[in-house]
């Protein structure tokens, strides 16, 4: 009996560090099914090339009602920590690729890598209904590869970056009351996950893409 009683303890401390440490390093051909979608998936917008999540951008963003490019994971209750490394390629004036925390079309924060005028600029805003609030607007060069971080306390989304991986400077933080559902709708968890979008409608769908080289959600005491 004692020694039941010790296993399923070790089960159940090896489901909590698995709940707690969730590692994504896309080395299969398709994203299981823990993952999701907003509205209708076009298969085509999602592929896994050479060990990396390529998202190709859609001429739809987040706020509208047609299909969009984005997938991501519920989030769990407590604190947390999301990182990812992001490149954008084959950018026109106006894409970019980025991670999201999200309720609804009316309730969503996006921290982009957006591409104006050849130059590279990190753009963090808040959709809260009707209005789109652009809090950071931050040149970065000709980067074209980021390493992206959301860290939540409980109360607070913090977002910040990276260009080598060692160092991250801090964008801003936003009230995670903004995403409630009594306020923006949707469902009873916010999806933290990873978006791509198409500015430009003279090209078809898929044009733009975002390679995503992992995705790491730990959750933290």
């Amino acid at each position: 009996m004692k020694r039941l009683l010790c296993t399923i303890a070790l089960l159940a401390c090896l489901l909590t560090d698995l709940r707690a440490q969730r590692h994504y390093v896309f080395s299969k051909d398709t994203l299981g099914t823990e993952w999701q979608y907003v509205g209708e998936r076009n298969a085509n917008c999602y592929r896994i090339v050479d060990g990396k999540l390529r998202l190709y951008g859609d001429i739809n963003e987040l706020k509208d009602t047609s299909p969009t490019t984005f997938v991501g994971l519920p989030q769990d209750e407590g604190k947390f920590e999301v990182n990812t490394k992001l490149t954008l390629t084959d950018a026109e004036n106006g894409d970019e690729a980025g991670v999201c925390v999200y309720r609804s079309k009316e309730g969503y924060v996006q921290c982009a890598l957006n591409n104006y005028n050849g130059q590279r600029r990190l753009k963090l805003r808040v959709q809260l209904l009707s209005h789109r609030i652009l809090l950071v607007d931050r040149p970065v060069g000709l980067m074209s590869e980021v390493l992206l971080r959301i860290s939540f306390n409980g109360s607070k989304y913090s977002f910040s970056y990276s260009t080598d991986g060692k160092r991250y400077h801090w964008l801003e933080q936003v009230e995670s009351g903004l995403l409630d559902k009594g306020l923006v709708g949707g469902e009873d968890r916010p999806l933290v996950g990873m978006f791509c979008y198409n500015a430009n409608t003279k090209y078809y769908a898929g044009f733009t893409f975002g390679e995503f080289h992992f995705f790491n959600y730990d959750a933290k005491e």
